[in-house]
């Protein structure tokens, strides 16, 4: 059933919380919801308006471009509702009609050209798909879709990726028997792109600088077979934390976690040059992210993204310093489509470091078999609207001596 008028009203508390900054739109639902004891219908009617408000937030408040929380939450119920849109005196401008601020379009605008661009921030306009990883520690594909079908669950293999699979609607996965056995992960397939990338292997040290919640980490064990060990790094103890129920859940027996107090910490000293590979995906924009988290092209700034610049280049430093001579590999990763946070980078830390080379990734996964969704650069460049995940950038490196 679509929404109605009271679920507009509801959906505006929220709205105005997650416009305010209180916190992420997930994290402001998830507390609404509970506070209020929501039943399934009530949280999928507000949270359809309260992502709807935040995707096109700009085009439905033309021309003032600013409305109320409510004002955007009514606007956003009679679009759920089917009702054409006013028809405007004259057509929208760009950044308006895709329903972005003005220096993220011309960004785009200037990098790939306006069509390009307008493919591009359409593609993030929408829903973002459920996207699966099994859990090859504890299954194959053919058994977790098995186990989703037997739910009434429908999933397809992602072609490209050996452990992927994609879900036909939004589906509860996280009750289903086989996600608390540890056969699979939720994971876009952008973010399952980065540790092909970087290829870890039975038997190797790894470090993984900026684990967060681990959903890489996790992977990298998997593809080691359990076998090697990986240092999973953060400052945030907090996001650390979560990820040793995962550990346990998905059999990774090869994992160690440590706090770090910034990327100078002491303790990071004992692995200088000795990581067989690292991963340093670091904190960044998030303006990949945006068919999930479309309010963060309301919260981020060119100012943001220049700091963001500047840590980025100091974790990357750091994460050099951990890796081996002889081979090593080291791989810089984001979730951002801006320059300044992905080549930027890569520049300023091949002029400072020559004892690294940058690997071409087309070559890198076409030795493993995966191609198709990168263009032909040195990079690993994942854009929506042609590779139909979320917006990544990877850049790997080795140090042959």
């Amino acid at each position: 059933m679509p929404p109605e008028p009271h679920d507009a009203l509801l959906a505006a508390r929220p709205l105005a919380a997650i416009l305010n900054g209180v916190a992420p739109a997930d994290t402001v639902l998830t507390r609404f919801f509970q506070e209020r004891g929501s039943g399934p219908k009530e949280r999928a009617a507000v949270g359809d308006i309260v992502f709807l408000a935040l995707r096109h937030r700009r085009r439905l408040a033309h021309p003032a471009d600013s409305a109320s929380p409510e004002a955007l939450a009514t606007l956003a119920l009679a679009e759920l509702a089917g009702a054409p849109p006013s028809p405007p005196p004259e057509p929208l401008p760009p950044a308006v009609a895709v329903s972005l601020p003005d220096w993220l379009w011309e960004t785009w605008a200037g990098r790939w050209g306006q069509e390009e661009a307008m493919q591009l921030a359409t593609a993030l306009n929408q829903p973002a798909s459920t996207d699966l990883r099994v859990n090859r520690l504890r299954a194959d594909r053919e058994r977790v879709m098995a186990a989703l079908a037997a739910a009434g669950m429908e999933a397809q293999p992602l072609p490209d990726l050996p452990d992927g699979l994609r879900m036909q609607r939004h589906h509860p996965v996280t009750t289903l028997p086989a996600f608390r056995q540890g056969l699979f992960e939720i994971q876009d397939a952008g973010s399952q792109w980065i540790p092909l990338l970087l290829a870890p292997r039975p038997g190797e040290s790894v470090v993984d600088l900026c684990a967060g919640g681990g959903g890489k980490t996790l992977q990298m064990a998997a593809m080691m077979g359990n076998r090697g060990r990986i240092l999973a790094t953060d400052t945030d103890a907090g996001r650390l934390a979560r990820l040793g129920p995962r550990m346990k859940r998905a059999g990774a027996s090869i994992i160690r976690t440590r706090a770090i107090r910034h990327e100078g910490d002491p303790w990071l000293r004992a692995m200088t040059g000795k990581a067989d590979a690292v991963l340093v995906d670091t904190p960044c924009s998030g303006t990949g992210t945006l068919r999930r988290h479309p309010e963060i092209k309301w919260r981020i700034t060119p100012e943001q993204v220049a700091a963001f610049h500047d840590r980025q280049c100091a974790l990357l430093n750091a994460g050099a310093r951990l890796v081996r001579p002889g081979g090593g590999r080291l791989l810089y990763a984001t979730c951002s489509l801006l320059r300044q946070e992905n080549e930027a980078v890569v520049e300023a830390f091949l002029g400072q470091n020559r004892a690294f080379r940058l690997l071409p990734a087309s070559r890198t996964l076409a030795r493993r078999g995966e191609d198709g969704v990168y263009p032909e650069e040195p990079f690993l460049t994942l854009l929506p609207h042609v590779a139909g995940c979320d917006g990544f950038f990877a850049a790997l490196f080795s140090r042959p001596s």
